[in-house]
């Protein structure tokens, strides 16, 4: 069973591993007027916690899971060193295989249904 929660953004907490290549992801930014709150999103599908700074990155994320092929790992980014790769590069071992990939787009699905 997936479960989906979110965070008030902490830059002091969160981490955002999809905005760069950076291998430990960079602090979530944090809301520029105290009035408005910025949240972080979460999902744990298969002991692995998706961690996401926005909404669009939760779409981003979705369309990356519904794709019936995924793309390579050497597409995308800086190929300046050899440990940078994009967010999906980083995803544990069997984290694409079909029945894994409909609870993540569930999960996904969830998380846009209760708070995009």
């Amino acid at each position: 069973m997936s479960k989906v929660w979110r965070e008030l953004a902490d830059p002091k907490k969160h981490l955002d591993f999809m905005k760069s290549f950076n291998e430990g992801g960079v602090p979530v930014e944090a809301a520029n007027d105290n009035l408005l709150e910025k949240w972080v999103y979460f999902a744990d599908v298969h002991n692995f916690t998706f961690q996401f700074s926005s909404l669009d990155q939760v779409r981003e994320c979705k369309i990356y899971f519904s794709k019936l092929t995924l793309p390579s790992t050497r597409e995308a980014g800086p190929h300046l060193e050899h440990y940078w790769h994009a967010w999906f590069s980083k995803l544990p071992k069997g984290m694409s295989r079909k029945a894994r990939r409909e609870k993540v787009i569930k999960a996904l699905d969830q998380i846009l249904n209760e708070w995009g």
